[in-house]
């Protein structure tokens, strides 16, 4: 194969590897979703509120994870803004809607 031939698959490529970190951070935010949500919820039943440096730090963590734009205004909004819509989170980042999460 050429060096033009080479180039012209450089496009694709570079498309195919976005895709691929896409799929990546993806996963590693479902993960990370899957391990913090049941303990932000734990602490909200606790009796911790976002007041509270360590939940907010938490929360402000889990945000992070939603992908930017529209969908993490809506992740937010929907589900990060007092302590009885943290409670409303499922346990599995799966059951969210395309709208709130990845």
């Amino acid at each position: 194969m050429s060096l033009a031939n080479l180039k012209q698959f450089s496009p694709l490529s570079s498309l195919i590897s976005l895709a691929y970190k896409e799929f990546q951070n993806k996963q590693s935010a479902d993960k990370l979703y899957r391990a913090n949500v049941p303990l932000i919820k734990l602490a909200v039943e606790d009796g911790f509120t976002l007041k509270d440096k360590m939940l907010r730090d938490a929360v402000d963590a889990l945000e992070s994870l939603a992908p930017f734009g529209a969908r993490r205004s809506n992740f937010e909004r929907r589900y990060l803004t007092d302590e009885r819509s943290i409670l409303d989170l499922p346990d599995n980042p799966d059951k969210l809607a395309y709208g709130y999460w990845w």
